[in-house]
């Protein structure tokens, strides 16, 4: 007996095995990405942040800021901070915000993003909480 998209048989063992192991490399992600977050998050202290339960990106209420996405986009990347602009993600939720992406981005490298972030938006750095 076969499905459609591959042969029941053939494909059985391999699905097992995938989903055992997806439990080990899916608590290992967590961990880095919590890692990520937990440096991230102190580094954008005062700036206007939510703090993700989860995931591998935040979001910065730019307009808070007195900017819109967009600009406040442009001017990171000047000073080559990466920020994805939100305005295709509708009035409310996506004009006043940029997202910033850590998903890919080792913590070392993570270290110190406040300052340049702070920079390229022109606000004035109030540090790392304690």
């Amino acid at each position: 007996m076969a499905s459609e998209v591959v042969p029941v048989g053939i494909a059985q063992e391999a699905v097992a095995i995938a989903l055992e192991r997806s439990r080990e490399a899916l608590a290992t992600g967590l961990v880095e990405l919590q890692a990520r977050r937990d440096v991230v998050h102190p580094e954008l202290h005062g700036l206007p942040v939510g703090v993700p339960a989860g995931g591998w990106s935040l979001l910065v209420r730019v307009s808070g800021l007195g900017l819109d996405g967009k600009t406040a986009s442009e001017r990171r990347l000047k000073h080559a901070v990466c920020a994805t602009v939100m305005n295709k993600w509708g009035e409310e939720h996506g004009k006043p915000y940029i997202r910033y992406v850590f998903l890919y981005e080792p913590v070392s490298r993570l270290q110190g993003s406040g300052a340049k972030v702070r920079k390229a938006l022109d606000v004035q750095w109030t540090g790392p909480l304690a």
